[in-house]
């Protein structure tokens, strides 16, 4: 698609949406300013990264799928130590605390887990749970939230956050 069909398609893709004045009007002020275009350009290579992530499929290592059936089979937030004191004898690196919370960790960016802040820790749960969570200590509600800052704060991807959001909601 050469640079006038790509502008076509957007302008109509603007007009099309019921947020396209909103997004162009945006747009118009990034772009009319070099230095808030860099950083826009920038930000937006990471959205598309983190959109071309959503289509791939989640694998998991072996241990990765013991820990998540663990986590999930608890039903309830788990920290890193209860994980590592629970399944160290199945994955002797797993008795290393650290280890633990490495494998959790990578759990939750591929957005199969979420984790929330407690005290100065973190407990590992569903990433509904994770979301609900952080909903109840920002006083949001899921209609006026932000997502962006959820998946900061549980840590997982925002696509996953969008979701949970989404049936949160009802809308899917």
């Amino acid at each position: 698609m050469d640079r006038g069909e790509s502008i076509e398609k957007l302008a109509g893709l603007l007009s099309a949406d019921e947020y396209g004045d909103v997004i162009a009007e945006t747009l118009v002020e990034i772009l009319a300013e070099e230095r808030k275009r860099n950083i826009f350009v920038a930000k937006l290579q990471e959205v598309r990264n983190e959109t071309k992530a959503i289509d791939q499929e989640i694998t998991f290592t072996p241990m990765e799928r013991s820990v998540l059936d663990f986590v999930l089979a608890k039903k309830q937030p788990l920290k890193a130590g209860e994980v590592s004191d629970a399944m160290g004898a199945e994955y002797p690196s797993l008795r290393h605390r650290t280890h633990a919370s490495s494998v959790l960790n990578s759990l939750v960016s591929k957005g199969v887990l979420g984790k929330i802040k407690v005290g100065r820790g973190y407990c590992f749960t569903t990433p509904e749970e994770a979301v609900m969570e952080c909903l109840k200590k920002r006083d949001e509600e899921p209609d006026r939230c932000s997502p962006v800052r959820i998946a900061d704060e549980t840590g997982m991807p925002l696509a996953v956050v969008l979701e949970v959001i989404g049936r949160l909601l009802g809308s899917e």
